[in-house]
C-alpha cells in the first residue's frame, strides 16, 4: 500500500519547481493533493491558473485525484477558502506543504511599501493563515495521528544575506512561526517542520551569482534537482517522522538541522550593572563578523554577517570617506 493512501494534502505554489515536486510526489505516495499556484511571477505580478491545471492533469493521467486551484492564499479568508476547497472535495485533510512564495531583490533603503507588504502576505501571514484554518479544522475533529505541516524557510531567512531583504525576513518568520507553533497543536496530532531548501528554481534563476552551482550537471547526481527537497518533505509529511518544530536545510544528499539563534558570545559583569567603559573594553574583544553560512555548509560559501563589505563601509565612514553600496553585488555578480 502507498505511504499516503487516503490522505489529503494542500500544497501551495504547486504549478513549478519545488512545489510541482511536492505535489507529484504526494500523490505518486497515495495522497489526493489540492495543487494550488496562483501563477504568478516570482516578484508577485500577474496571474495564470495554467500551471496548477498542468500539474493536476498530470497527477490524474499516472492515476492520482487532484485537483487544480489558483487562489491568492495572501489572506486570511482567501486561505480558509482553500481548506474548505480541501474540505467539500474529498471530505478531510491531513498534509499541508506551505511552499509558495514570492520575492523582491531590494535593499530596506530602495524596498517599497507594496513590495514589502505583498512579500510578507505570501511568504509569512499566507503561511500562518493556512495553518490557522487546518488547526481550527483540527481542533474541531479532535486529536488525531498523522497530520503534518511542512512549510518553506529558507537558508535567506536562517542566515539572511542583503539584498533581499523582505524575503529574508518573511522566510525568518517562516522559521520562528514553525517553532512556535509545534507546541501549541502537538495534542491534535499535528507535527509542524519547515524546510531550508537550496534547488533550482525560478528565483535561482533570477540570481547570475547562482548560475554555476544551480547548472543542470550532463552526467551523475543532480544536487539542485527539486526533487531532492521532496524527498525529505515526503518524510516530513508521512507517519515515519518523529520531530516537529525542527527546520531542516536540503542541499541535493547533505540535509542539517539549523539549531534556532544560538548565542555562543557571553558576557558577564559578575552581578553589577555595566558601566559604559567596561562595557565597551568588554566588547573590545569581541569579533564584529558573526561567521555563519550564507547560503549552505557545501557550497563553500561561508560568510559572515554582517558581511566584509558593510564592515568596510562603516569603517570608511568613521574616517570621513564615502563608500558605494555592495549589497547588489550579491545579486548582480
Amino acid at each position: 500500500m502507498s505511504m499516503l493512501a487516503g490522505k489529503v494534502a494542500i500544497v501551495t505554489g504547486a504549478g513549478r519547481g519545488i512545489g510541482r515536486s511536492h505535489a507529484l510526489t504526494l500523490a505518486a505516495q497515495g495522497a489526493s493533493v489540492i495543487v494550488n499556484d496562483l501563477g504568478s511571477g516570482i516578484t508577485g505580478g500577474g496571474s495564470d491558473g495554467g500551471p496548477a491545471a498542468a500539474v493536476a492533469d498530470e497527477i490524474r493521467a499516472a492515476g492520482g485525484a487532484a485537483i487544480a486551484d489558483a487562489t491568492d492564499i495572501a489572506g486570511w479568508d482567501q486561505a480558509k477558502a482553500l481548506v474548505d476547497l480541501a474540505l467539500a472535495r474529498f471530505g478531510r485533510l491531513d498534509i499541508l506543504v506551505n511552499n509558495a512564495g514570492i520575492t523582491q531583490y531590494e535593499s530596506i533603503a530602495t524596498e517599497s511599501g507594496a513590495g514589502w507588504e505583498r512579500v510578507l502576505a505570501v511568504n509569512l501571514t499566507g503561511t500562518a493563515a493556512l495553518m490557522h484554518w487546518a488547526v481550527r479544522h483540527w481542533g474541531e475533529q479532535g486529536p488525531e495521528p498523522g497530520r503534518a505541516i511542512v512549510n518553506t524557510s529558507s537558508p535567506a531567512g536562517t542566515n539572511p544575506p542583503p539584498g533581499a531583504t523582505s524575503y529574508c525576513v518573511s522566510k525568518a518568520g517562516v522559521a520562528a512561526l514553525t517553532m512556535a507553533t509545534a507546541s501549541e497543536i502537538a495534542h491534535l496530532g499535528v507535527r509542524v517542520n519547515a524546510l531550508a531548501p537550496m534547488a533550482r528554481s525560478r528565483m535561482t534563476d533570477a540570481v547570475p551569482m547562482l548560475d554555476d552551482i544551480m547548472r543542470t550537471p550532463e552526467l551523475g547526481f543532480d544536487r539542485m534537482a527539486p526533487d531532492n527537497i521532496s524527498r525529505l518533505m515526503l518524510y516530513l509529511a508521512s507517519p515515519a517522522c518523529r520531530f516537529t518544530g525542527r527546520v531542516f536545510g536540503v542541499d541535493g544528499d547533505d540535509i542539517y538541522l539549523f539549531e534556532g539563534m544560538s548565542a555562543e558570545t557571553h558576557l558577564s559583569n559578575g552581578g553589577a550593572a555595566w558601566e559604559q567603559e567596561a562595557l565597551a573594553d568588554a566588547l573590545g574583544s569581541v569579533e564584529r563578523q558573526d561567521r555563519a553560512y550564507m547560503i549552505a555548509p557545501n557550497m563553500h560559501l561561508r560568510a559572515g554577517a554582517p558581511s566584509q563589505a558593510a564592515l568596510d563601509a562603516l569603517d570608511a565612514a568613521a574616517r570621513g570617506e564615502r563608500a558605494a553600496p555592495a549589497w547588489k553585488s550579491i545579486i548582480e555578480s
